[in-house]
């Protein structure tokens, strides 16, 4: 029995090793191991291995939220304004939809809340047009819009109702009233998490919940 549970043992760390090549590979073509990355690419590294280890030994899978937001004709909202949107969006309907209550904080809901790292990332640059007096319609450019990526560890006595949302544009007026103007849920696993994470460099302030909120 010993032998069968060490070769087990061997056969899971040399699974897990192979992993994290390939998130290291993800991150650096020149990178041979964890120490030949950069501090944001270890950040971003550490964070997977976070994601990777809670959907392993605990009882919770991954999905990726994709979030916009409406925009206000020719604003440009700021980081802090578009991590409000976020941080409003999933505290005042997201959790209160997935926990069946408002009340979330309580003990025996916060066992069960959803660990979430949501990430800022840019739209391209998009041409819009604008009415100016005496010079008829003339294009502007904006610099890139801002949304957010987000890697979501559901427990599994909530994920019948967060598969309700798998897809593209479920987030809807329907059941939600933000100023989210798209919406993409998916399933995934943690290494996804290094494509929503490619802007920390530029924005590194991202957000956690539950218990702290970083913005």
């Amino acid at each position: 029995m010993n032998e069968i549970s060490n070769t087990k043992n061997i056969s899971s760390e040399n699974s897990i090793s192979l992993v994290k090549k390939s998130w290291i590979s993800y991150l650096s073509r020149s990178a041979n191991s964890e120490k030949d990355l950069s501090h944001i690419q270890q950040i971003r590294y550490h964070l997977t291995h976070y994601f990777h280890e809670i959907e392993r030994l605990s009882k919770r899978s991954l999905y990726h939220l994709t979030l916009t937001y409406k925009p206000f004709q020719d604003k440009l909202y700021a980081t802090k304004n578009t991590n409000d949107f976020f941080i409003n969006f999933y505290t005042k309907e997201f959790l209160p939809y997935l926990l069946n209550t408002r009340n979330y904080q309580r003990g025996c809901y916060r066992e069960i809340q959803p660990i979430c790292f949501a990430f800022l990332d840019e739209h391209e640059n998009v041409c819009h047009t604008k009415t100016q007096y005496a010079k008829g319609l003339q294009k502007i450019r904006f610099t890139s819009r801002l949304h957010h990526h987000a890697i979501i560890a559901v427990h599994e006595n909530t994920i019948d109702k967060m598969n309700t949302l798998i897809g593209v544009n479920t987030i809807d007026g329907s059941k939600f009233t933000s100023k989210v103007m798209t919406s993409h849920v998916r399933n995934c696993d943690a290494m996804c998490l290094l494509y929503a994470s490619k802007m920390l460099y530029k924005y590194p302030d991202y957000l956690q919940f539950p218990d702290r909120l970083k913005h």
